[in-house]
């Protein structure tokens, strides 16, 4: 049979491009040979339950068009199906979001003629997945993560993201207007930092990272040790550190020389568990999944992926 791909695509990923952009990509596609059958999201968290549909339908290839969020959305549908095991698919994404740190990992061009005939050849990878908890609404929250997660700052930012996300701002200034709100208006926690059942670090927290991937927040690049197919999460904390010299060393968190800094230590393991006192928010993909504590755990190998060719 002829493979047919289920794409999702997030209308409203970069400030409408998904949209806009919409009758270019699926004439490339077709172009391209690509069979496609398209939906497309109406709101948030809708790419979860058209996933789910769309594998009850017998669907087993997915393309997500949008971002890292539309990508994220389409991974959960694809985990929280239950009744079809998430080896058997195949996920792709076209990039039109703010971020698209996924993709940097995987090479993905920005040109959708290019990510589209990465899709064409067959480029495939197979890596791992996490499965992360938190607390949403006083209940226990459930997500699945294929890039990057976290707590303290950097889900500060990413909460403060979503709000200007919603309020239509620019995507071109949404991640510094994030960063910068978050900043000023954030003091480190304690946290307690346990690394496969072993306490890692316990004291003073600025943030902390725990990547499958490398890259996040746009081209940051916190956990610059991470392999997506090795079995192990990349954890890397930030200690206790003044608000000065996190201005200084931002030049590192981009270069992949984060290590350098004397107040960063980094791990690797199958498991991470992490406690703050007060509450820390949690962000998984760069979306803000609620608060602490959060647990997260490495499913290995565990579903296909289009890449391009190193």
């Amino acid at each position: 049979m002829t493979k047919i791909w289920k794409v999702i695509v997030n209308q409203k990923a970069g400030r409408g491009m998904g949209l806009k952009d919409w009758p270019y990509i699926s004439s490339a596609m077709a172009k391209a040979g690509l069979k496609i059958s398209s939906v497309f999201t109406e709101h948030k968290y809708h790419a979860v339950e058209l996933t789910k549909k769309a594998i009850s339908e017998g669907y087993r290839d997915f393309i997500a068009v949008g971002g890292d969020g539309t990508l994220h959305e389409v991974l959960n549908g694809i985990f929280k199906h239950g009744k079809v095991s998430p080896s058997d698919m195949t996920l792709a994404v076209i990039s039109v979001g703010s971020g698209n740190d996924w993709g940097r990992m995987h090479n993905i061009s920005h040109e959708y003629d290019e990510a589209i005939q990465a899709i064409a050849k067959g480029n495939l990878e197979i890596q791992d997945v996490a499965k992360v908890t938190s607390f949403k609404n006083g209940e226990m929250f459930l997500r699945y993560m294929i890039n990057i997660g976290g707590m303290g700052f950097d889900a500060n930012v990413c909460h403060h993201f979503d709000l200007l996300k919603i309020k239509g701002q620019s995507v071109s200034r949404l991640y510094i207007k994030g960063l910068l709100k978050a900043f000023f208006g954030y003091s480190t926690r304690r946290f307690n930092v346990v690394s496969d059942n072993i306490t890692f670090y316990n004291g003073d927290v600025f943030s902390t990272s725990i990547g499958i991937g490398r890259y996040s927040g746009g081209g940051m690049i916190q956990t610059p040790e991470a392999i997506v197919d090795d079995g192990l999460l990349e954890l890397t904390v930030i200690k206790k550190i003044p608000k000065y010299k996190v201005l200084m060393n931002l030049g590192k968190l981009y270069s992949g020389r984060i290590f350098s800094i004397k107040e960063v230590i980094h791990t690797r393991a199958q498991k991470i568990e992490i406690q703050s006192w007060p509450e820390s928010r949690v962000e998984v993909d760069g979306e803000d999944v609620g608060f602490s504590p959060m647990t997260v755990e490495i499913i290995p190998q565990s579903i296909r992926v289009v890449a391009a060719k190193k």
